[in-house]
């Protein structure tokens, strides 16, 4: 190839299931991603995608995959194939006023007469939620500020968010809501990049990297990057 006419860099187009106002998650990944793309000479873009359209555009190939999904996603959706590195893990936490409450995983919430509720997009909260407790006992909210604050009014029991947002809210409202806390995990999971088949080739070079990135540090000084950025927006 003369020069001049070197092509341009490869762009890649990854949605995030992550809520707007949640600035963590989709820094975080982003910053992994962006990392590891460089590494294969390639520019990549995460962006924001209601997560159904997220799933929707990479089964269809609109964009090039998806990435903060979990390892059984690939399960359901066989036109994208799973970078076998996981990227990060988001913990999933249980908010309530109840003195005593500890919980550990959907199941402790099993015959329970809690009435929980969780932020509305996370099919998979719903989903576990439905298979521990009755309908009548679930419910879902638009925010994490909501959530929290039903919990702090008794409008609620417990609320269901991603640890790191829980957090951020509690720390922003810690005078309104400090009765409020963490009672424990219900969820730990590893989130993957998922590409549409026609990038399989990349797959086992990313797996690579990530893997190499892990041991290096290079994930924890991005992990340390987002969540002192998102900590920096507290009032």
């Amino acid at each position: 190839m003369h020069e001049g006419t070197v092509a341009a860099r490869e762009a890649i187009l990854l949605a995030h299931p992550y809520p707007k106002e949640a600035a963590y998650a989709p820094r975080v990944l982003s910053l992994i991603c962006t990392d590891a793309f460089q590494q294969l000479n390639m520019d990549v873009e995460v962006r924001l995608y209601p997560p159904l359209r997220g799933s929707l555009e990479a089964d269809a190939g609109n964009i090039d995959g998806e990435v903060g999904r979990a390892h059984a996603y690939g399960d359901t959706h066989p036109h994208l194939i799973r970078v076998n590195e996981s990227l990060v893990s988001f913990r999933v936490a249980a908010f309530a006023i109840i003195p005593g409450l500890k919980i550990s995983g959907w199941d402790s919430l099993k015959g329970t007469a809690y009435r929980v509720q969780y932020r509305s997009g996370y099919a998979t909260f719903k989903t576990r939620l439905e298979q521990v407790l009755p309908a009548s006992q679930i419910s879902s909210v638009v925010d994490s500020q909501t959530g929290l604050q039903n919990v702090a009014l008794g409008r609620t029991d417990i609320f269901v968010d991603l640890e790191e947002y829980g957090q951020l809210q509690l720390a922003r409202l810690q005078n309104r809501y400090s009765h409020v806390y963490n009672a424990g995990l219900v969820q730990d999971t590893p989130v993957y990049i998922y590409l549409h088949q026609r990038h399989a080739a990349l797959v086992p070079r990313l797996t690579e990297i990530l893997s190499k990135m892990k041991s290096s540090g290079a994930i924890s000084r991005h992990i340390a990057k987002a969540l002192d950025e998102d900590r920096g927006t507290v009032p």
